[in-house]
């Protein structure tokens, strides 16, 4: 089978002068991305009719989003160590807010960090203890003790409940990515210990099986990840965007002036593959529109 070339485009700076992005969320029914500016404490919307702006001034140090099949922002928060969920209103604006996940038992969670919602509307999300460790990484939140023994991929479901383990013994959990047919699902182990993306089996109710190392990252560590149409996987990293083909061979890089912490595929036809990077957002087109578009029930 002949794979389309991932790649259409060249790379454009579209927002600058930002302290640490990360977290983009595509609202393709306002023609607008959302990302999170971590240590501004802010969610920053972005649209090419309006350019930037402030989505929300007080986002409890909120690094990952996602849609949820309503409509909802899902966030993870670093201050709070919780999953929430914002409601986006009619016109775009941010709304109500209310928290999704935010212990096991009687023992709080790490620091939310990734988050991504699945057909049936189960979130996923990763639980890295980045928001309040300094040795972990540049601290964005307070500096706390963990309370879990170790990191996990959890999994909750569309209405506010005990999340509950699908995957323990990865080091330190960072970006999450399903494919196409949510058969695979990807978690990247981001520290300086290990580089790599792992690849999972998905069985019935989340269940995972077949562990496997999928791709070493050789600048960096792996972070945000998205899919396109085709499974590739894009991988956030530390001089760009790595494109891998599902049998995990690389099929491209796309450099990017600076750290790659996330992307997210939008656009008209799902074809522009929005970056953040640190001080800022950029841009590229994708010859492959993106894999999970979703779609909310609004």
């Amino acid at each position: 089978m002949v794979h389309t070339h991932p790649v259409a485009g060249g790379v454009e700076r579209i927002a600058t002068g930002l302290a640490f992005t990360e977290g983009p969320c595509w609202l393709a029914e306002h023609d607008t991305l959302l990302f999170t500016d971590i240590p501004g404490n802010t969610i920053q919307a972005w649209s090419a009719a309006g350019g930037l702006r402030t989505w929300s001034k007080n986002a409890h140090f909120s690094i990952g989003l996602t849609r949820d099949l309503t409509g909802r922002v899902i966030a993870c928060e670093h201050s709070t160590r919780a999953l929430s969920a914002l409601w986006v209103e009619p016109d775009g604006t941010c709304g109500r807010r209310d928290i999704l996940a935010s212990s096991i038992g009687d023992q709080v969670l790490n620091s939310t960090n990734d988050v991504i919602c699945t057909s049936g509307g189960t979130i996923l999300f990763t639980d890295p203890p980045f928001g309040v460790r300094a040795e972990d990484s540049q601290l964005h939140g307070y500096q706390q003790a963990m309370e879990l023994p170790e990191c996990y991929v959890l999994a909750v479901g569309p209405a506010p409940d005990a999340p509950r383990i699908i995957i323990e013994g990865i080091y330190r959990p960072n970006g999450l990515c399903l494919s196409p047919d949510e058969k695979t699902l990807y978690v990247s182990d981001s520290s300086e210990i290990h580089h790599k993306v792992i690849a999972f089996g998905v069985g019935t109710d989340w269940t995972v099986s077949n562990r496997r190392d999928f791709a070493v990252i050789p600048v960096g560590v792996p972070d945000g990840m998205r899919v396109d149409a085709e499974g590739n996987l894009w991988v956030g990293g530390g001089d760009g965007i790595y494109i891998y083909a599902p049998n995990g061979g690389q099929i491209a890089h796309v450099p990017v002036p600076e750290m790659v912490t996330n992307l997210e595929f939008g656009g008209d036809d799902f074809c522009d593959v929005y970056i953040t990077a640190v001080s800022s957002l950029y841009r590229v087109r994708s010859a492959i529109p993106g894999g999970r578009k979703m779609r909310p029930s609004i």
